[in-house]
């Protein structure tokens, strides 16, 4: 059961109890009169999986993506926020995090620690200065209970949570099985048996995406073909009809 702090009417954070269990349950964990279209990243963080020459590249293609996406929901009339939910990570976490903030879109971060401990995580001081830069613009922070000689499994946690309270993943995956728990490949492969839209760039071709075929079995774990194969080249307007979808579902 997760217990919600008291929250102030203009920004709100949270610290989420997530018990002894070592992954979030498949039950879903709502985030608190969140009513938008929710979009979640999950993505490398630094090279050589995210190439620094990828990121420019990177940047504009999500700025494409979020700008679609917006006039698709502006176009279907939906009268609901656009929200992106990202922990913060260095990287594709904070590239799609700072998009979404110029294209207007909401932010909520999903930390797996409370802030302080996360901060460790990033070595330099810019780093540093970047997340709590980010963290000032978001309209809620949920803080979970990650313990801090269990990181993997922090990982995983905030990962799944973010998965439970969204609509959409964009994943900055370099298509390659997951190396540990909590990855990228993880998240996707969940995503993928969850039924979550899935819209995925290769951070070595990042002008180009594929998206999650809309009825796919669940891969069987760490089976990379499988996992890649659940998806269908795509472009920018291919996403529309997608979120078209979603925001015409009986479930919005």
């Amino acid at each position: 059961m997760l217990g919600w702090a008291r929250m102030r009417a203009s920004r709100r954070t949270s610290v989420i109890t997530l018990g002894s269990s070592t992954a979030v349950s498949p039950a879903r964990h709502p985030i608190p009169s969140s009513t938008g279209l929710r979009i979640g990243v999950s993505g490398h963080r630094v090279p050589p999986k995210l190439p620094e020459e990828s990121e420019a590249p990177l940047r504009a293609h999500i700025d494409r993506i979020l700008a679609a996406i917006a006039d698709t929901a502006r176009k279907a009339n939906a009268a609901r926020a656009l929200v992106i939910v990202s922990s913060l990570a260095e990287g594709s976490d904070r590239i799609v995090a700072e998009a979404g903030l110029t294209a207007g879109f909401a932010l909520q971060a999903v930390l797996p620690f409370n802030r302080a401990e996360y901060a460790r995580d990033f070595e330099t001081q810019t780093s540093r200065r970047e997340f709590e830069q980010l963290l000032a613009r978001a309209c809620d922070v949920f803080e979970l209970d990650g313990a801090a000689d269990q990181r993997p499994r922090a990982y995983e946690a905030a990962g799944l949570f973010m998965l439970a309270n969204i609509d959409v993943l964009i994943a900055i995956w370099d298509g390659e099985v997951a190396a540990g728990i909590g990855g990228t490949a993880q998240i996707v492969e969940r995503a993928i048996a969850d039924g979550i839209v899935v819209v995925w760039i290769e951070p070595i071709h990042p002008n180009a995406i594929r998206i999650s075929r809309s009825s796919t079995a669940a891969p069987s774990a760490g089976a990379k073909a499988a996992l890649t194969n659940a998806f269908r080249p795509a472009d920018v307007a291919t996403v529309a009809p997608a979120i078209e979808d979603i925001l015409t579902s009986p479930m919005q």
